[in-house]
């Protein structure tokens, strides 16, 4: 029957289901996560190891983009890979300092984790928001 449903020709496939289950599931976590925070008195902008995460994570990224420089006068050089290594450990310190400041501040491992990926997440939206607003002064040209 499963298979009829979710293989048949008139029926969804593994892939339609997983694009409809994982935004679901994001948001559940992200609403379970913040509603904990809340009945602990915690709360996720107000947490110092947030604005930690967003400013030196973003800047993670950008000093390991600098890699691409290494390419600029000559398109067949391998990467630099100082900056990449650099990004990757003041990434790797700033996400364990977000965990131990969110551990003090919750007093639960489960919770320190999941709002240290949370703030992952905001690191994400950051990006993104960067991107769009680059690409809007770009139009309005």
């Amino acid at each position: 029957m499963l298979n009829q449903t979710f293989g048949g020709p008139g029926g969804w496939s593994v892939l339609e289901v997983v694009a409809v289950l994982v935004p679901v599931l994001v948001f559940i976590w992200i609403v379970v996560t913040v509603m904990s925070l809340h009945k602990r008195d915690v709360y996720f902008w107000s947490l110092g190891s947030t604005w930690t995460s967003i400013v030196a994570c973003t800047l993670a990224l950008v000093i390991a983009s600098l890699s691409a420089w290494s390419t600029l006068h000559d398109p067949n050089a391998p990467f630099f890979q100082l900056p990449i290594v650099a990004g990757a450990v003041l990434y790797a310190v700033a996400f364990c300092y977000a965990i131990f400041y969110n551990y003090n501040a919750t007093k639960s491992a489960l919770l320190a984790i999941s709002t240290s990926l949370l703030q992952q997440l905001a690191v994400l939206g950051v990006i993104f928001l960067f991107l769009r607003w680059q690409g809007n002064e770009v139009n309005r040209r």
